[in-house]
């Protein structure tokens, strides 16, 4: 631009002196002119370089954004690649639990199914509860009544027992009674081969084999007939009482050579014997006296040791209250 203005200035100079004042002012206002606009061309300039370099500035600017969303591009498609993943899984996941979901509800209808079977069944019970309920309510009266004869028999069966209990306490204390006076009257021998033991309403007089017997015998010996008579005299005039006297053995075979073959005969022969003394008592009434043989089988102790097989082989008297008076209460 510079150079056409020199140039132009130039050609001016080489005219102007040729030129008339009228072209020369003529030519002078183009000059002017042409310089205004070189002016403004150059002011243009300036602002167009201004704008230029913004523009420069707005594409590094955009530059930067492109390579910054080429980055972002990249890592959203990491992140794609990742949420594609997972979406596979879920979807998986939801296919395998929508078959569990089919399965279950599947299962849920058959259950259900099952429970309205149920429901049914349990209607139709309760209306056959309701029926039997109403039966029964129409048979309360018939029933209040058996109550109330039930609850008579009751009081009347009450009575009974307390009647009962009256007989058997008596009995108690016959038997208590009964056991003291024995041992009173046998006092001396209590733990010299005789016992007196309460039990059962029963009172259990055990003589041992050596109080009684020589080894193997059945007559009663001088010290067995003295302890003999002091309990019958204790048992006489004791009319309400049963008296069993049993035979008792160990388990030693005997030898068979005598007239008492075995066991058995022994201990029968031993029982008749004790009673035979018992009955020289004359205040003792027969009828109340019973002989029995055990023989070997109601050991009081093991067999294994000569101190069981010394208290097994003896005689047992079991004193017990006639009930012939309870049986017949019972019966009524």
């Amino acid at each position: 631009m510079k150079n056409t203005i020199v140039l132009f200035c130039s050609i001016l100079l080489i005219l102007s002196s040729c030129v008339t004042p009228k072209m020369h002012n003529a030519l002078h206002t183009q000059y002017d002119n042409a310089e205004l606009q070189i002016v403004k061309k150059d002011k243009k300039i300036i602002s167009l370089s201004e704008k230029v370099e913004e523009l420069e500035g707005n594409v590094a600017n955009i530059k930067k954004q492109l390579d910054a969303m080429r980055n972002d591009s990249i890592q959203n498609g990491k992140a794609l690649v990742l949420l594609q993943n997972t979406y596979d899984e879920l979807s998986s996941a939801y296919d395998l639990l929508a078959s569990k979901n089919s399965r279950n509800m599947a299962e849920k209808a058959k259950e259900t199914k099952a429970l309205l079977k149920q429901l049914e069944e349990a209607q139709n019970n309760l209306l056959t509860k309701e029926d039997e309920l109403n039966n029964l309510s129409n048979s309360l009266a018939e029933k209040q009544l058996a109550l109330e004869n039930a609850q008579k028999e009751l009081e009347a069966r009450s009575a009974r027992v307390a009647e009962l209990e009256s007989i058997i306490n008596k009995k108690d204390s016959i038997v208590t009674a009964l056991k003291q006076r024995i041992s009173k009257a046998l006092i001396g021998l209590e733990g010299e081969g005789l016992t007196v033991v309460q039990k059962n309403g029963k009172v259990y007089v055990s003589l041992e084999e050596d109080l009684l017997f020589a080894s193997g015998k059945y007559q009663v010996g001088t010290a067995g007939i003295s302890a003999l008579n002091k309990l019958s005299a204790a048992l006489a005039g004791q009319k309400d009482l049963e008296i069993l006297v049993e035979g008792h053995t160990d388990s030693i075979p005997l030898s068979g050579k005598s007239a008492v073959k075995d066991n058995w005969d022994l201990s029968v022969l031993r029982a008749t014997a004790v009673v035979k003394v018992l009955m020289s008592n004359p205040n003792l009434n027969p009828t109340q006296l019973t002989a029995a043989g055990r023989g070997e089988f109601m050991p009081f102790k093991s067999n294994a040791t000569a101190e069981g097989r010394s208290a097994n082989r003896r005689i047992e008297i079991i004193l017990a209250p006639n009930l012939d008076d309870l049986f017949d209460l019972l019966e009524e």
